[in-house]
């Protein structure tokens, strides 16, 4: 392993460089004193094939600290470090396909204070395995069924076009077919606007424009499944049934309790009954239309800057089964796909629950990478029995970098707005490279529901 002329240039860049000698090897440790926190590995990869990539690091006891992976240029997630001992240890940082020759593995930026000592790769005899697409529910719709036996075809060799659009209007994807003649197969929306207490204290413009354009979705989601053939998902930025400040699905905006609202016979309890019966209604008319909704609902909970995960995995986990059980069986939602959004060991939904696992990631801007790592360690959290989509992103991953590495992301799903629109996180050559590859299933290939 040799260290490269990377770290030399980060002396110049903040960061304060340790060498160590340690059983006979020189260690190089980073301890980031600016946002530029950058130290370059490069390794010789003697055969193709996957690998399981290593960080050897000392953060203080108990601290945390997160830093962004590129192999060769490219995102492949981010390392999470922390510790219950000051010693040095190992982590995994994810399983990947290599092909042989020379590669840079570059660790930089992300948050908090570690000290760097090396990188290690073994070889793995890994194969993949093809995971279920059984759903959940076994009263599930017909065109639910469809829906996933099309996705368990395409599997490793396709991914779906999606695109999120925080509007009814959705100028999203006129722009993209605009810039790139072509629509993506998978609209997302959002029920933002659709609960009653979405007028807020000390609402600001962008939260008001939100909610209002919002509403309109689920009649423009019907007309998208309708009218054009297309795949329609739902996720639910839930403003606090009791209110608060701007936008209230943050948690720092909102005192709800969820724990009381999970509580019966609580004005919390009832408040958010109420919510919940409110979207049931608005899923029922897309049920009645006969729409299948690929269904995200409570997402990043693991995160807690959402209400819905800020006292922690159990009272998530109550909400989300509360959430599936009313929806599937008081009101009879057969054509739900129910998405898992919170992908976390502690957060983690029973299989029986959910139908895909959803990852949320955001790259560097133009940065195209496969986002290997954050596929690998859900297929792990999930033991290879869902499929995983790229529920939201900002750079779409290069689509013959997906196919090298092996990453099969069922969709991907820029955000909405200037993730797509401004050129600055995917660029115009990008776009339309993605949206005429081969390898992308856009909303003229995708002919299942149309005719």
């Amino acid at each position: 392993m040799k260290i490269s002329k990377s770290i030399k240039e980060a002396m110049l860049k903040g960061i304060k460089i340790i060498k160590e000698h340690i059983s006979g090897e020189d260690i190089y440790s980073a301890l980031p004193e600016s946002d530029k926190f950058e130290i370059e590995f490069c390794i010789e990869i003697e055969k193709s094939g996957y690998y399981n990539l290593y960080l050897k690091s000392k953060i203080e006891k108990y601290a945390m600290a997160v830093y962004l992976v590129d192999i060769d240029g490219l995102c492949y997630g981010d390392v999470r470090l922390n510790s219950e001992s000051s010693e040095v240890s190992k982590v995994k940082i994810g399983r990947v396909f290599l092909e042989s020759g020379q590669k840079k593995i570059k660790i930089y930026a992300g948050w908090g204070m570690a000290q760097v000592y090396g990188i290690e790769v073994e070889k793995t005899d890994f194969q993949g395995g093809i995971p279920s697409f059984e759903l959940a529910n076994k009263n599930a719709s017909d065109k639910c069924k469809i829906l996933m036996e099309y996705f368990s075809e395409i599997y490793g060799k396709a991914i779906v076009a999606g695109q999120h659009t925080n509007t009814a209007v959705g100028p999203e994807i006129a722009y993209l077919e605009y810039q790139t003649g072509k629509k993506p197969a998978l609209r997302g929306f959002d029920f933002l606007g659709y609960t009653k207490h979405t007028i807020t204290d000390n609402m600001t413009y962008d939260a008001m424009f939100e909610v209002m354009m919002n509403r309109g979705s689920v009649e423009e989601a019907i007309k998208w499944h309708k009218e054009f053939g297309g795949i329609v998902t739902f996720c639910w930025h839930w403003f606090s049934p009791t209110g608060g400040s701007d936008k209230t699905f943050y948690t720092k905006n909102t005192d709800f309790d969820i724990e009381a609202a999970l509580c019966p016979n609580t004005k919390e309890n009832k408040l958010l009954m109420e919510d919940i019966y409110e979207i049931g209604k608005w899923l029922k008319i897309m049920a009645d239309a006969d729409v299948p909704v690929i269904f995200r609902p409570l997402h990043e909970a693991d995160g807690r800057w959402f209400w819905w995960g800020a006292k922690g995995s159990e009272a998530y986990k109550r909400l989300y089964y509360l959430l599936y059980d009313v929806y599937t069986n008081c009101f009879k939602l057969n054509n739900l796909i129910w998405v898992w959004n919170a992908p976390h060991p502690d957060w983690r939904i029973e299989k029986d629950y959910y139908d895909v696992a959803g990852v949320d990631f955001y790259a560097p801007p133009q940065n195209y990478g496969p986002l290997s790592f954050w596929y690998d360690y859900v297929y792990e959290l999930t033991e290879a029995k869902k499929p995983i989509a790229l529920t939201e992103n900002g750079p779409i991953p290069d689509p013959d970098v997906l196919q090298n590495t092996k990453t099969y992301w069922l969709w991907f799903m820029p955000w909405w707005g200037g993730f797509t629109t401004d050129g600055k996180i995917n660029s115009f050559e990008h776009l339309k490279k993605v949206y005429s590859h081969p390898y992308v299933i856009t909303l003229d290939r995708f002919d299942l529901f149309r005719g």
